[in-house]
């Protein structure tokens, strides 16, 4: 699992976050309360902290960089090819090739008997 990332403004509130395969998710705790979520909007919805003060601001500049890395982390692992209709808008390179659609994973994924086959109980 990824180690997880913490905003820990004071003692005895805390948010910790990671991805997974649904994406993001955060955790947060706070006195007598705790609470999963998912979008930066619940998360400082739970808190409620305003904008102009020292712990909020500092809350939406956290989750900013949050987003930004993983905004950076996604294109850099996306290929990008042009797009084959030439009007240049940059689309995500297929990872399945037509070759590979016509072959499948081998051949000896074609080549199996079905009709001799038997189930032993």
């Amino acid at each position: 699992m990824a180690r997880r990332e913490v905003f820990s403004p004071s003692r005895g509130i805390r948010i910790e976050t990671s991805k997974d395969w649904s994406g993001r998710y955060y955790i947060c705790w706070q006195p007598g309360a705790s609470i999963f979520v998912r979008t930066r909007k619940e998360v400082i919805k739970f808190f409620g902290w305003p904008i102009k003060t020292p712990t909020g601001d500092a809350l939406r500049v956290w989750l900013t960089e949050l987003e930004e890395a993983d905004a950076a982390r996604e294109a850099a692992k996306a290929p990008v090819v042009v797009n084959e209709t030439g009007s240049g808008d940059p689309q995500p390179a297929l990872l399945l090739t037509d070759e590979l659609l016509a072959t499948g994973f081998g051949p000896e994924c074609h080549d199996v008997d079905n009709a001799n086959t038997r189930t032993v109980i």
